[in-house]
């Protein structure tokens, strides 16, 4: 694998909403990590907008295992995994490190191939989904003007990054 892959989505989408069961299941996908902020609404929610817990519950009857893995610290949002349908979530991941994902591919039952990775950014989510070999799936950042100030400069890079990425590696 060379230093470009670890960065190279797997896939790329204008949003959540738009991941496709079929064909996620045609890759032999079973389960979906997601990340939380920006990526399934905006910044710092505490409770889900109102069309997510339908969509969650969609895909679940698809039969895809669920979960979420976030960088945020869960202060201030104890309430959240119930509202989420009491669905594996594991606050403080400080991916892209492994730990986050590798336990909850041991909640899920599932190994690394069978899951995809849903997340806003690509030094994060991208990164430490493609090195534990999940697929990667990238989509655009719901809140950008709510994000936190040292978010700002990553944005920037990751810009650059994907890029970089699509010029020299089609």
């Amino acid at each position: 694998m060379s230093w470009f892959d670890h960065w190279q989505p797997d896939q790329q989408l204008d949003s959540a909403a738009q991941l496709q069961p079929e064909a996620l299941r045609a890759r032999g996908i079973r389960g979906i990590i997601f990340d939380l902020d920006s990526t399934l609404a905006p910044w710092g929610f505490t409770r889900p907008p109102p069309g997510l817990p339908g969509f969650l519950d969609r895909l679940e009857h698809q039969g895809f295992s669920l979960a979420f893995l976030s960088n945020h610290s869960g202060w201030g949002r104890e309430g959240l995994r119930e509202s989420l349908g009491g669905r594996p979530l594991i606050f403080g991941a400080r991916k892209p490190r492994p730990t986050g994902f590798l336990r909850l591919l041991e909640l899920m039952g599932l190994p690394a191939r069978q899951v995809a990775v849903v997340g806003d950014q690509l030094f994060t989510d991208i990164w430490g989904a493609k090195r534990l070999g999940l697929w990667a799936i990238l989509v655009p950042s719901l809140a950008l003007a709510a994000e936190p100030w040292p978010m700002r400069p990553r944005r920037l890079l990751e810009r650059v990054v994907l890029r970089l990425l699509d010029r020299f590696c089609p």
